[in-house]
């Protein structure tokens, strides 16, 4: 009973928080996006519906949860290979780019039933929760009451057994009715509605701009400053994704709630999200030799935003500004060699040009002067 007890507090904590930290992952198949609320290590999940043409789940269907199950070897506590996936919960609704959005029905390992409105993934209210029936429980008409003249039928003789066989001991079963939930006041007043809705999506937004601050600094050694650009290197795939994720999620925000309102109540995390977005972005370009755009970004970023709003950014921001030093330090390197190999390549001398450009190219890689060295190549072999 108290094994149950702990599982059905557990479901119903899980199905009543909203996604404050949630990221997208891949369904079992590999072939489907859906949104995790609280990620853990060992999740799982399946997706009965379709998904889009950017492969999140799309459309009605069914999104069943498990965990993968371990068991730990006699006689140590290393855990073995995981012996298979155990079924934590079950939701059925409609989907829209992975996200939950509606009506939503959900049951847990034992078999409750849990019924709620999700928006953009998040659950925003319960319905009714409905607990399976006890499996000892009888029909009504055979339920054993307490007699109101207990105490006197204790003091009394015991009637003679009946012949036949001894009767068989019952177990008492507290029977729950089932309590309708009270009309809630929001449920009529589509103003407190709108205010509920607006208050759980900045909480949420909030929750996940700060989760994912924290994973992006723990892939960067707390935003460990850099000098060099072989430093500079893109975010491990699952934080890039969650990046990407919470920029999905605050142009949503925005445009659900105004630019202006989005500002006024999460300026810190809205700047953080472009700063998150800039560096990534950055990082990718230098990743793809194209340094010019990745310096470009971050300055932009820089010359909008220069100082941050609170003390839990400044890391960020002191890491986009080493980006800024380091890039503009390399861009005047390079612009050293390539004013030489011009001098070289005016006066025919080719191989001193070539060899100035590479350098150039070496220091601070960028497309223009690829092109440049292309180009010379292509003149060196007369074409």
């Amino acid at each position: 009973m108290i094994r149950r007890c702990v599982l059905v507090l557990c479901a119903l904590l899980l199905f009543a928080n909203g996604a404050n930290c949630g990221v997208y992952q891949r369904t079992k198949d590999g072939r489907t996006f859906v949104w995790n609320n609280f990620p853990r290590p060992g999740d799982a999940a399946t997706w009965s519906g379709a998904r889009d043409q950017n492969g999140y789940a799309t459309g009605s269907g069914t999104l069943t949860w498990y965990k993968s199950e371990r068991t730990i070897v006699t006689g140590s506590n290393i855990p073995s290979p995981a012996k298979g996936n155990v079924m934590l919960n079950r939701y059925t609704g409609r989907m829209v780019k992975g996200k939950f959005q509606g009506l939503v029905v959900g049951a847990d390992a034992i078999g409750q039933t849990f019924h709620g409105t999700f928006v953009n993934g998040a659950k925003t209210s319960d319905r009714t929760v409905e607990a399976p029936p006890p499996a000892n429980s009888q029909p009504s008409n055979q339920r054993i009451t307490k007699s109101a003249n207990a105490k006197n039928a204790t003091n009394a003789e015991p009637a003679p057994p009946a012949a036949g066989p001894p009767p068989r001991a019952v177990a008492m079963t507290p029977i729950q009715p089932r309590i309708s939930p009270e009309p809630s006041v929001i449920s009529s007043n589509p103003a407190a509605i709108e205010t509920a809705v607006k208050d759980r999506m900045i909480s949420d937004f909030k929750g996940q701009t700060q989760s994912v601050l924290s994973r992006v600094g723990g892939a960067t050694g707390n935003f460990r400053e850099v000098d060099q650009l072989d430093s500079v290197h893109e975010l491990p795939t699952p934080v890039a994704e969650s990046v990407s994720s919470l920029v999905d999620r605050a142009r949503d925000f925005r445009a659900k709630l105004g630019y202006e309102t989005a500002l006024s109540e999460c300026r810190p995390e809205t700047e953080t999200v472009d700063a998150l977005s800039a560096m990534d972005q950055a990082m990718r370009s230098v990743a793809g030799n194209d340094a010019t755009d990745a310096s470009s970004k971050v300055s932009d970023f820089l010359k909008n935003n220069p100082a941050p709003a609170t003390d839990t950014q400044k890391r960020l921001w002191q890491y986009l500004s080493s980006m800024r030093v380091l890039f503009g330090r390399l861009e005047k390197e390079a612009e050293t060699h390539s004013q030489r190999a011009t001098a070289f390549a005016a006066v025919g001398k080719n191989a001193d040009a070539m060899r100035e450009y590479q350098e150039a190219y070496r220091t601070f890689p960028n497309p223009a002067t690829a092109e440049k060295i292309r180009e010379l190549q292509r003149n060196s072999l007369g074409l």
